[in-house]
């Protein structure tokens, strides 16, 4: 088929209003970083003139990777159509209920042949299955109201696919919004894919027909103008920015308490390696030995670790925990609405970022707008320095070693210390320039005089502040900690094939605290010397397999009838278990013990919740909870405690 590459030519828009597909990943309610940029070209859109149809994902979706944000819902324009499709990721489910009996019993061969399937349609680990019901609904929204533009946000790059098609079907034109890099590994700073790969081929084309593209920041622009350098005029940088909506520029200036000791406070999704939060943590034990007032100072991380199964309970959470006596804690998620807040709690941010010159981050345009002073714990040669360079609180720690890092902890507390009002005003006044609006509407402006020259704004279509920036009431998320007076102590039955992780017994500790009663099931041959669990009761199964232990000093008689039948009972062990290693995994020989062993039998049947620990108990789970309809089935401990939360106790 001919596709027509020819420019795009304005279509006739007033009176009638243009209309623009968005399709957006992590559009609100999702609690994701990339949430709070397609708010507001969503709503700059609508603003702007034209009518919106938002194509994402439904709640559900986004509850199995970092959960929900019901504050953002407050800032979306009422006249903004969103679509909501049901496309799960069926790696992050935890309800094992919906677990094959594949995936149950041997769940890295179930994963490594997920992924194989995910690129079958598109070239896109995870997301690449999404491409045909993508394009289907993009479809059927054309039909229902043609589009006269579509853009379409990254990441995942599987949400390009529609725009091409439909491009390629009916001539509608599109805008990409890369924000990061496809073709480049902006982690680790080289290619990540080349041209004559099969996704070079469909970034090639994709970048032939699109209208413009936008990047987050000027290295990443500069390096697509040099790989597609026939369309460097059309590539434009259209920031992060910050959310002063939500107030952020507006908290107290306040000196901070010195006999109290400083709050230093991280708030984002952890995505650095676990490394840098042990150098981090370290960096922060030594910097309290040597300065008196951090000695009596906190450390707090806050925003979201591990999703799926692992949420809250991954590595990250486990090498906070062993600072504990240190000051420093993980305080969990928080609403985007209530950051202000947060922040006017804290008097120092640290900004701890992956990547190098391609990378800029979103919460650093927060974190300048409240003229806190910022500590930066990421590489010297890094893209968030384009950002902070002029700031006037702007601590950087030398280099990622802990000596480096522990210095920058001391300075940044005397920075606290001795930083006037007049600074902290300076320093606010500086982050005005990058607010989020700001940095959107521009290119909103460009594409409406391209395709839709005259258009009246909608006027009065968000309330505004003195700068012109918008702003509404924003509700914030119940909490649900504890049991409500009067609830039912609920019953959590966790089984586990080892002794549970650091991390994985706070959080039993922490379902505990909601009012659960807790009740371990392990195997038998597990060592529990010297371990302390937070739980109400242990059992212990033994392997019905295993053989009959003598005790050494009272051996039996040879050929007494005692002597016969241990002898033969390990010989048919022996044989039983060798033909189970045949046919059964080490999971499905748990699980054989934990349904037949009378004290697991009667936990589980009058359990509320059932829940996995770790991969080897997912299989026992899911066969004993087949019969306890009655019964939730979870895989993970982050994942139950959201359960429980949910349900009110």
């Amino acid at each position: 088929m001919t596709v027509d590459r020819s420019p795009v030519k304005p279509v006739a828009l007033y009176p009638a209003r243009p209309h623009v597909i968005y399709l957006a990943w992590g559009f609100p309610p999702a609690a994701k970083s990339c949430a709070y940029r397609m708010l507001a070209t969503a709503n700059a859109f609508y603003r702007m003139g034209w009518d919106i149809t938002v194509v994402t994902l439904t709640e559900d979706a986004w509850r199995r990777e970092y959960g929900v944000d019901h504050s953002l819902a407050a800032l979306v324009e009422p006249g903004i159509d969103i679509v909501r499709l049901p496309l799960l990721r069926e790696d992050l489910e935890t309800d094992i209920r919906r677990y094959s009996h594949r995936r149950a019993s041997e769940p890295a061969a179930w994963l490594a042949e997920h992924r194989r399937e995910d690129e079958r349609d598109f070239p896109e680990p995870v997301f690449g299955r999404w491409r045909g019901p993508l394009t289907e609904a993009v479809f059927a929204l054309h039909r229902k109201r043609p589009a006269d533009l579509v853009l379409a946000s990254a990441t995942p790059y599987t949400f390009f696919a529609p725009a091409l098609d439909l491009h390629d079907e009916h001539g509608v034109p599109f805008v990409l919004d890369y924000r990061d890099a496809w073709a480049i590994d902006i982690i680790g700073d080289r290619p990540a894919f080349g041209p004559d790969s099969r996704p070079g081929r469909i970034e090639a084309t994709l970048m032939a027909a699109m209208s413009e593209a936008w990047f987050v920041n000027t290295p990443i622009r500069d390096a697509y103008a040099q790989l597609y350098p026939r369309r460097a005029a059309d590539l434009h940088v259209v920031r992060n920015g910050s959310d002063l909506a939500l107030g952020t520029d507006t908290i107290p200036i306040r000196p901070p308490t010195v006999g109290a000791g400083l709050v230093f406070g991280y708030l984002g999704t952890v995505t650095f390696p676990p490394e840098r939060t042990r150098a981090i943590c370290q960096a922060w034990q030594a910097a309290r030995r040597r300065n008196d007032v951090l000695a009596r100072s906190q450390l707090v991380f806050r925003g979201h670790l591990g999703a799926g199964s692992a949420k809250g309970v991954n590595a990250h959470a486990s090498i906070i925990d062993e600072f504990r006596e240190d000051g420093i804690t993980y305080a969990g998620p928080i609403d985007k609405g209530a950051t202000a807040a947060l922040y006017a709690s804290w008097d120092v941010l640290v900004l701890a970022l992956v990547g190098g010159r391609y990378v800029t981050s979103g919460k650093v345009y927060d974190y300048i707008s409240t003229g806190l002073p910022v500590l930066s714990v990421h590489e010297r040669e890094h893209a968030a320095t384009e950002v902070l360079g002029d700031y006037p609180l702007w601590v950087a720690a030398e280099s990622l070693d802990v000596d480096d890092i522990t210095r920058a902890f001391i300075t940044a507390a005397e920075v606290a210390l001795n930083a006037s009002d007049d600074d902290r005003r300076r320093a606010r006044d500086y982050a005005h320039r990058f607010e989020r609006y700001a940095q959107i509407e521009p290119a909103v402006q460009r594409i409406s005089a391209t395709l839709a020259p005259g258009l009246p704004t909608r006027a009065g279509s968000a309330e505004r502040r003195p700068d012109g920036l918008g702003a509404r009431s924003i509700p914030t998320n119940p909490a649900h900690e504890g049991s409500p007076a009067g609830a039912r102590r609920q019953t959590v039955v966790a089984v586990a094939t080892t002794v549970p992780s650091r991390p994985v017994q706070v959080g039993m500790e922490r379902l505990r605290t909601t009012g659960a009663r807790v009740v371990l099931v392990l195997p038998q041959r597990v060592d529990l010397a010297g371990v302390d669990l937070p739980v109400d009761e242990t059992i212990l199964v033994p392997d019905r397999w295993a053989p009959v232990r003598v005790d050494p000093r009272h051996r039996p008689v040879r050929w007494s009838p005692r002597w016969i039948v241990v002898v033969a009972t390990n010989l048919t062990r022996k044989v039983a278990r060798r033909t189970l290693r045949r046919f059964r995994s080490r999971p499905e020989s748990f699980a054989s013990s934990v349904r037949r062993h009378p004290g697991a039998h009667r936990a589980m049947s009058r359990a509320d919740i059932i829940t996995a620990l770790d991969q080897g108990a997912v299989y026992p789970v899911w066969l004993v909870g087949r019969s306890r309809r009655r019964a939730h089935l979870v895989n993970g401990v982050g994942p139950t405690l959201d359960l429980l939360r949910r349900s009110g106790g």
